[in-house]
């Protein structure tokens, strides 16, 4: 059988640390903005997710900025990705997309690229709420520094984490529900980020048509076994 080896260990290394981060910061986000949900669990609870919070807060801002020094390829390929041209195919996968992703297993669907056109216009939407909602716990985090508690800009900045975390929960849902492989015709490629990287070529040529062609074609990320 053949594969094709689309994430590096590299990449896998850093969506397993943003993943857990992520995960860590909406569950003790859930404690520390709703009032009802920090009743329930307790001072000293809070105070463990708090702390937790901030921890994992550096994590999620440093994690992507050192993955840029250490490996500009990969920002400048991310950044390709958010702004290359759709053509047809790409324009007709987007029309398509509301019933693939109810009903993928009966939904022919055109070949894609290495990035689907959708996946990039959701990328672009997760790194701006990334970066606002970091720019804004900072401002939560030191409010001493903008003014105090009762500042219009701390207010703002509360309004503005709080949204956008539910923003973020909401891509993340629909980035697990399509990602974790466990319906069709998804199945299996929960692996490509939290296993070996590797796709088969069928699935490769079935959910990125245009890339696994060309994958094929060069032969460098091909694995035979």
């Amino acid at each position: 059988m053949r594969y094709i080896q689309r994430h590096s260990a590299f990449a896998r290394g850093l969506h397993w640390i943003h993943t857990i981060a992520c995960l860590s910061l909406f569950a003790t986000g859930l404690i520390l903005f709703i009032p009802s949900v920090a009743a329930a669990v307790g001072t000293a609870t809070v105070q463990g997710a708090r702390m937790v919070h901030r921890v994992m807060a550096v994590i999620f801002i440093v994690a992507p900025i050192v993955s840029m020094i250490i490996s500009p390829k990969g920002f400048v390929h991310l950044w390709n990705s958010l702004f290359f041209k759709w053509d047809a195919d790409d324009k007709e996968f987007m029309k398509k997309f509301f019933p693939y992703l109810l009903f993928g297993a009966k939904q022919h669907m055109p070949p894609q690229k290495i990035n689907k056109s959708g996946q990039g216009a959701v990328d672009g939407v997760l790194i701006f709420a990334s970066v606002f909602i970091s720019l804004t716990g900072v401002v939560l985090w030191w409010p001493e520094f903008f003014g105090g508690p009762t500042s219009g800009l701390f207010q703002w900045s509360l309004v503005l984490h709080s949204g956008l975390m539910i923003l973020i929960g909401v891509i993340m849902l629909a980035h697990i529900y399509l990602g974790a492989g466990i319906f069709q015709p998804y199945k299996g490629s929960g692996k490509l980020m939290f296993g070996n990287g590797r796709v088969t070529e069928s699935d490769a040529l079935y959910h990125w048509g245009h890339w696994a062609k060309d994958e094929l074609k060069k032969g460098d990320n091909v694995i035979v076994e």
